[in-house]
């Protein structure tokens, strides 16, 4: 054989490799027997009722063939999804997710209605660039006890309120870890309608399984269940949860609390560089799709909180500053696109006085302050702790109150880092008087006490007799501003709505707020109606008739239960 020939025989065979290979490759795409060439098929299985409840879950199992995934939480690989109109017409995508809670190896999805009457709705999924969509089917919405999920008051923005229009004010306390149904039941016990809690390891019902994803997009799916369980026992018990997606800890390497080592993150990229990496993103975005189509549609469901204390993280710390804030914006908008509820968001940092982040503040939803004293707020009064501590709150909801028109919460306070040990029996004295300052100077909710574990019995008891104060206050409808109000040897803060106001009392000057004069300024004339409220023994004293003067309303505070230096009261005109 002369080259030539060899060569062209050499060219022969590597054309005959190729072209066997090209065979089998696309025999499998292309084969007349091969599924991958059939359009996708989905059919509802099963739902969990077609007469709902306004507010409560829809549920949809599927069933679906000529489909291949090799990660079923990827909806790049698999897009799960349908598309439900409501009775007045509007249309609304809601996205599937893939539950294997105990080996259940369901599709589901997961719809809350807010309109009473018939929804029609239709399922669809796209795989392998090919779509198939199920039949059109319908349930019927009827009507509930329930209120809906919770928002920003479109009357009063600086207040909560729920999806049909009435008023939620937060009460409650921070449970970061290691719950169980004893703590859930005291929640309940004490009218608290508040919980916060973490995704982290740390122990408890929910977090001693570890976080949402340990495995680079995969989510864990025993935690996911076990956040399903939480939810159905706080929508028995009418509490909103704040979530933390994103704890200090898991973008920390080298700062306080460092959790990196459990971020799946670490493997892709340097941890300073968490709030830039643009493939890091893409996977917040499949896991924040994920959250809010297993969770969002829980009326309890309340806020996201995006993260907790930045300035915790290697890259604050680095001084990535802008790239952080960047990153609060860019997560806040695809929450606002996506999720289609509208659960606020909210973000943090930690503690200290020099952590009031206005920049932070105008991004998100709900501005979130922590406050614990010991961490740079020097004592307003020196020669009084007591007072410096009850100073900070009221100083500090009134800043949030004249700076921003969104309900505003001290996401963390308390602690070790009070001016008191939380053995001191003044320890106490501080929770009282910070969720009454709070209250009475525009916050949309009470102090989440950092955290359950700090908490006695008493304390629960003042939570309790001050959730009871605000039951029948239209914070969401009523336009409260700080009122001006004097009284002697004490500090007074009222929130004022001409007809209604309400107000809290504190004495510096002595033991027993008997006897204290209050001037309160009113404009016009009339005749109002004062009730006084013992904040320490949860009774209302007494009830009686003033009347404006000189743009005045003149109040003596009368005798407490047992004799104490505060007393609340609210004030509507008859």
């Amino acid at each position: 054989m002369n080259k030539h020939s060899a060569k062209r025989f050499q060219l022969f065979q590597i054309l005959s490799v190729f072209l066997i290979l090209f065979f089998i490759l696309n025999y499998s795409a292309f084969g007349n027997d091969n599924f991958q060439t059939k359009v996708p098929e989905i059919t509802v299985s099963k739902v969990n009722s077609t007469t709902i409840k306004k507010y409560e879950k829809f549920e949809i199992r599927l069933e679906m063939q000529n489909v291949t995934y090799e990660n079923p939480f990827d909806p790049e690989e698999i897009d799960l999804y349908a598309i439900f109109q409501s009775p007045s017409g509007k249309e609304i995508r809601i996205n599937g997710f893939y539950d294997n809670y105990e080996d259940a190896n369901h599709w589901k999805i997961r719809f809350s209605p807010n309109e009473t009457g018939a929804y029609n709705y239709q399922v669809f999924v796209e795989n392998n660039g090919k779509k198939g969509n199920s039949d059109s089917r319908t349930f019927e919405v009827v009507n509930s006890e329930h209120s809906g999920w919770i928002k920003q008051s479109e009357v009063n923005p600086r207040y909560f309120a729920y999806d049909d229009g009435s008023t939620y004010f937060a009460v409650g306390v921070y449970s970061p870890w290691r719950n169980n149904q004893e703590r859930f039941d005291r929640y309940k016990e004490h009218n608290a309608n508040f919980f916060a809690i973490w995704d982290i390891g740390y122990g408890g019902f929910v977090n001693g399984t570890g976080i949402i994803e340990e495995e680079l997009g995969r989510y864990n799916q025993l935690k996911c269940g076990r956040i399903d369980s939480m939810l159905t026992i706080f929508e028995q018990n009418d509490i909103k949860l704040m979530y933390a997606i994103w704890p200090h800890d898991l973008f920390s390497e080298t700062v306080w609390a460092a959790e990196w080592d459990k971020n799946p993150f670490r493997h892709l990229i340097d941890v300073a560089d968490v709030y830039k990496d643009s493939l890091v993103w893409e996977y917040q975005k499949k896991k924040y799709r994920y959250l809010i189509a297993r969770y969002a549609h829980s009326r309890s469901w309340g806020i996201w909180e995006l993260i907790n204390e930045m300035n915790g993280t290697d890259g604050w710390a680095q001084g990535r500053h802008q790239e952080a804030f960047d990153w609060v914006a860019k997560a806040q908008k695809y929450f606002t696109k996506n999720d289609p509820y509208g659960h606020p968001m909210t973000a943090s940092f930690s503690g200290g006085f020099d952590q009031y982040r206005e920049q932070l503040h105008e991004i998100i939803d709900v501005p979130n302050l922590h406050l614990y004293p010991r961490q740079g707020w020097e004592l307003k009064y020196p020669e009084d702790s007591l007072r410096s501590a009850m100073y900070n709150y009221a100083w500090a909801a009134r800043r949030f109150y004249d700076n921003f028109e969104k309900p505003s919460i001290f996401g963390e306070s308390g602690a070790e880092w009070e001016y008191f040990k939380r053995n001191d029996d003044r320890y106490q004295e501080v929770y009282h008087n910070a969720i009454w300052a709070s209250l009475t100077n525009g916050l949309a909710g009470i102090p989440v006490w950092w955290d359950y574990t700090f908490l006695t019995q008493q304390d629960w008891e003042q939570l309790n007799h001050l959730a009871g104060f605000v039951a029948d206050i239209d914070f969401a409808h009523l336009p409260f501003e700080p009122a001006d109000a004097t009284a002697d040897g004490a500090d007074i803060y009222v929130m004022d709505a001409g007809k209604d106001c309400f107000g809290w009392m504190r004495s510096y000057s002595k033991d027993n707020a008997e006897g204290t004069e209050i001037s309160l300024s009113k404009k016009g004339k009339g005749n109002f109606e004062v009730s006084w409220f013992d904040a320490w023994n949860g009774k209302w004293i007494k009830t009686e008739k003033v009347k404006v003067k000189n743009g005045k309303l003149i109040l003596t505070a009368p005798k407490t239960e047992t004799a104490q230096n505060d007393i609340a009261f609210k004030i509507r005109k008859d």
